[in-house]
């Protein structure tokens, strides 16, 4: 009927099939006489054998555990800050008008959740600081409120979790101690700091942590605060409000704000959000990475009960440098930009416009004056601040190094040079 497709020689070949079909039943029967058996006797030393050396194993396991971390872990691997790239001018698009929706409570309710689990997420890579000044400070009631202030935890170099954050903690400070989002709290070393800025590394050694929280914590993503624009969505998280393990939602109020301090400019994130005098810890944007790095102390009177925080762009190149236990270049000078416009109204060349010169600093033994315009170090030139204090940070601490200069004299400004050693201000 077409179902089957059988040779038609079939029929006369039955005895080589049946061969063929049964030939499993001889290796049955081989065996009839014991040969092909295994004897109990022999399975159960078998088990008893591999128990034994499971448990010897896992007793070597455990007994050559910290010699195996330490091996393993023992040098540092080198921390590397991902240098940002510079986003290409878009073309510019038609204004598209777009009708949007009503929005009800429950869009808002929805808004909030979605927020929180952002900032849920995102608080795995916050800890908090905390300077011990004395052996038995834990026991006062206000230990929670005391000498402490929240960070993020920016790298994983193998055999250590590094956290930077403010470095006012280490004033008078005994000892110090980091607790992480679980809660649990466990010694902590300063890796490098730079009293300069306000900040330092802490060091948290992973073979000191539990399992439980190392599952718990996560490396900080550290954002672009360049992007951030008037009106965006940030969190504040840490001690923003001067507890720890806050949260708190608002939006950039400005990103053009900017402040001064020896050898560089800095851009702030001010937000809406109100927030302590004493607050720290870390802005979010919606994408659950670190934009800013919260110090209420760089706030000005007026503005001190907002929530304001350096722009994480701005301190990759000092973070790289602690978490590898480098020294921060310093020469000490407080300057500001000389403009093409300011050139040409004020006859000043462009460059870097010396303002004051920090006693006993670096620039100050070579001689570099206020009024002085910096224009170059090494043989790079330096027309702006912010490429000034990026040369500066490519210096090593100890070497030294010519800078180009134009003082002002009676025929107008001439050119000076000057042979700086690079310091720290750690």
């Amino acid at each position: 009927m077409g179902y089957h497709d059988e040779p038609k020689d079939r029929e006369n070949a039955p005895d080589v099939e049946s061969k063929e079909e049964y030939a499993f039943l001889q290796e049955t029967f081989k065996d009839e006489k014991g040969k092909g058996r295994i004897k109990r006797s022999t399975i159960i030393k078998c088990a008893g054998l591999g128990l034994v050396f499971g448990l010897t194993a896992s007793l070597g396991f455990f007994a050559l555990k910290p010699w195996a971390e330490s091996i393993a872990f023992g040098n540092p691997n080198q921390v590397t800050i991902p240098e940002e790239e510079n986003p290409e001018a878009e073309e510019e698009e038609e204004e598209v008008q777009i009708e949007l929706p009503a929005l009800t409570i429950d869009n808002y309710r929805e808004m909030n959740k979605a927020l929180y689990e952002v900032g849920n997420e995102a608080s795995r890579c916050v800890a908090e600081i905390i300077g011990i000044t004395a052996e038995d400070e834990w026991q006062g009631t206000e230990y929670d409120k005391g000498n402490s202030v929240s960070g993020i935890i920016i790298a994983d170099n193998g055999p250590e979790f590094l956290i930077f954050a403010s470095s006012s903690v280490l004033r008078d400070a005994e000892s110090i101690q980091v607790k992480f989002v679980d809660g649990k709290t466990y010694g902590a070393e300063v890796k490098r700091r730079d009293e300069n800025l306000g900040f330092a590394v802490y060091s948290a050694a992973k073979s000191e942590l539990s399992d439980s929280t190392k599952a718990r914590i996560a490396v900080a993503v550290l954002g672009t605060s360049g992007s951030m624009s008037q009106g965006d969505t940030v969190i504040a998280l840490g001690s923003p409000f001067g507890y720890a393990g806050a949260m708190g939602f608002g939006v950039v109020a400005s990103p053009k704000n900017t402040i001064q301090t020896p050898d560089g400019e800095y851009r702030l994130i001010c937000t809406d959000i109100s927030g302590a005098r004493n607050g720290t810890g870390a802005l979010i944007n919606i994408k659950g990475e670190v934009v800013g790095i919260i110090d209420q102390a760089i706030s000005d009177e007026d503005s001190m009960n907002l929530v304001t925080g350096y722009g994480i762009s701005d301190l990759k190149s000092t973070i790289e440098l602690l978490s590898n236990g480098a020294q921060v270049p310093y020469l000490g000078i407080i300057g500001v930009t000389v403009t093409e416009q300011v050139a040409q109204d004020q006859g000043i060349p462009e460059g870097v416009y010396v303002q004051e010169v920090r006693a006993d600093s670096p620039a100050m033994a070579a001689g570099i004056q206020s009024g002085d315009v910096l224009v170059g170090i090494g043989k790079e030139k330096t027309v702006t601040l912010s490429a000034y204090h990026s040369q500066l940070l490519k210096q090593e601490v100890g070497s030294s190094v010519k800078l180009q200069g134009m003082r002002k004299g009676n025929d107008g400004y001439v050119d000076v040079s000057y042979t700086v050693t690079i310091g720290s201000c750690e």
